[in-house]
């Protein structure tokens, strides 16, 4: 019995780095180079202005305020999850939106990438009145 229950312990242990580390992390895999990043974008119907790539590191927090909260409940609307990250840095790029529907000016596509994958990110408008929404290209 005892035997039984080390044994369990030790499996849950061993789960719980394994989520930990990230490689249960839910995400698109092979995000490796610009070119991966661009092919991903355009898979969601976004052209981007590759010039006007930004990339910096992120971390993500290990408790969640509610802008945090609100924000990761967009990735998880779009089955992505940053909960899996907490604690973890990650890479954000950012880059220029050249044909979003709304019409409006400096929209930015934003990606996070762990080890190769994107694990969250949104489109976004920074005007007062904007918007924030997951990959999925807006439809009429």
């Amino acid at each position: 019995m005892f035997v039984g229950a080390g044994a369990a312990i030790v499996l849950a242990i061993m789960l719980i780095s394994v989520f930990r580390a990230g490689s249960a992390v839910p995400g698109y895999s092979g995000v490796k180079t610009q070119g991966d990043r661009l092919t991903f974008m355009q898979s969601f119907g976004w052209k981007v202005d590759p010039s006007s790539e930004q990339a910096d590191k992120v971390l993500i927090p290990e408790k969640f305020d509610a802008v945090y909260q609100n924000y990761n409940q967009i990735q998880r609307e779009q089955g992505l999850d940053l909960r899996y990250l907490v604690g973890r840095e990650v890479q954000r790029y950012s880059y220029d939106v050249l044909n979003h529907p709304s019409g409006e000016p400096n929209v930015r596509i934003t990606l996070l990438v762990y080890k190769d994958k994107v694990v969250g990110g949104d489109v976004a408008s920074p005007a007062l009145d904007g918007f924030m929404h997951g990959f999925e290209y807006p439809s009429d």
